[in-house]
């Protein structure tokens, strides 16, 4: 080989090394990037997948708040009821005792979005509450019955004065007659009032007792008002203890005018002293 053609070769030489040491830069700086966006796909993946499961946590947590809200929400609405039911007996023992009583209303905190709680210490709190609900409820519900049945007795059953007056002549054998009421003095026109809540039986006129009229009541009551004037209610119609059924007068066998008040009970005339 000739001087001139091995220059020749050693360039070709030289530069196909320059050309491998070129190319293995290249090749170790493509590595060194293909690691890095290995790296980089390495942890986008382990993003994503962390990513995924906040998403199904997250999902979890709002089916849980979503539930909670719903059960708050249930509650609230059972809690109103409650606090309804417990007006109602406050109303019907202030009915039934005649006066005003001291009240207290009872209130529960119910869970919401604003719990910085477990979700599990939150059930316990709302489970604790249903079961303290459902408990005045069922006290509540069963007082109500109580107090409803102690106030229909005490409305039917005949109490009180039907006017305001005294008593002249009371009940029992007045001489060979026997008089099967009491007789009450009293301004023609007067008004008089039904002494326990019933219904009206019976409005006309009976021999010796005038205008008179009958009130049927509960438990086998029944309420005779005679010598009136003028009656305002009819057969049929339902009256409330106090009110103003009609009017005293004069009318049948009468000295003066009176009021004659009975109460009978099955049909047989009592004592009515025990009732006024």
């Amino acid at each position: 080989m000739d001087k001139e053609k091995w220059e020749y070769v050693k360039v070709l030489i030289a530069s196909l090394v320059a050309v491998i040491v070129v190319l293995s830069f290249y090749l170790y700086k493509s590595r060194l990037h293909i690691e890095r966006i290995s790296y980089k796909l390495t942890v986008a993946h382990k993003q994503i997948s962390e990513l995924k499961n906040l998403e199904t946590i997250n999902r979890k947590q709002k089916l849980a708040i979503d539930r909670l809200t719903l059960k708050t929400e249930d509650l609230s609405k059972r809690l109103s009821r409650v606090e309804s039911l417990s007006e109602e007996v406050r109303i019907l023992t202030e009915k039934s005792l005649g006066k005003k009583i001291a009240y207290t209303n009872r209130t529960y905190a119910l869970a919401s979005r604003g719990y910085d709680l477990p979700s599990d210490s939150i059930d316990a709190r709302l489970s604790e509450i249903e079961q303290n609900i459902n408990f005045r409820e069922n006290e509540l519900n069963s007082l109500k019955v109580q107090l409803e049945n102690a106030y229909e007795e005490k409305i039917s059953i005949p109490h009180g004065m039907p006017a305001i007056g005294r008593v002249s002549s009371g009940f029992g054998w007045r001489g060979r007659e026997f008089h099967t009421g009491v007789d009450i003095p009293l301004r023609i026109g007067t008004p008089i009032s039904a002494t326990a809540s019933g219904y009206v039986s019976y409005v006309g006129w009976k021999y010796g007792y005038g205008l008179v009229i009958i009130l049927d009541h509960r438990y086998g009551f029944s309420t005779w008002y005679a010598h009136l004037a003028r009656a305002i209610v009819r057969v049929g119609e339902k009256v409330e203890k106090g009110q103003i059924i009609g009017y005293s007068g004069a009318t049948g066998n009468v000295t003066g005018p009176h009021l004659h008040y009975e109460v009978r009970i099955n049909g047989d005339p009592v004592d009515p002293k025990e009732y006024l």
